[in-house]
């Protein structure tokens, strides 16, 4: 099964807040739990700058996060993203998601290549010779 990402986008970092800290207290491990804020009240800090292209790198981040969800947002929206590994994690987490009301939950799948190790590759490349 393919990794998925479950994104959740609040008016208002309090909330995400509250719905991260309902998310670790149903037992998602905090490294599958990522908050970010979309879009600040006024300009845009410098130091913060780097932070915000940041989220093109960021593994728990798919695609440019800024642009998908554009229409949505104003001043303060805050996006929680989770990684969910197996079906039942990524329906608990939208379910977490929806209990803080949310203005849109949308689920993602991440399709990851596999890579072969090289020694697994010598040893492919040997039994086939």
């Amino acid at each position: 099964m393919a990794e998925q990402l479950i994104v959740g986008l609040f008016e208002s970092r309090g909330i995400a807040e509250d719905a991260c800290n309902r998310l670790r207290t149903e037992g998602v491990p905090d490294g599958d739990v990522s908050l970010k804020m979309l879009r600040e009240i006024g300009p845009v800090p410098t130091p913060v700058k780097a932070e915000l292209a940041a989220l093109s790198v960021d593994p728990m981040v798919w695609g440019n996060v800024r642009e998908t969800f554009v229409s949505y947002i104003k001043n303060g929206e805050t996006a929680v993203l989770v990684r969910a590994l197996s079906p039942d994690e990524a329906e608990l987490a939208a379910d977490v998601l929806r209990m803080f009301e949310p203005m849109i939950v949308d689920v993602l799948r991440l399709a990851r290549e596999t890579q072969t190790a090289p020694a697994e590759r010598k040893a492919e490349t040997s039994s086939s010779e």
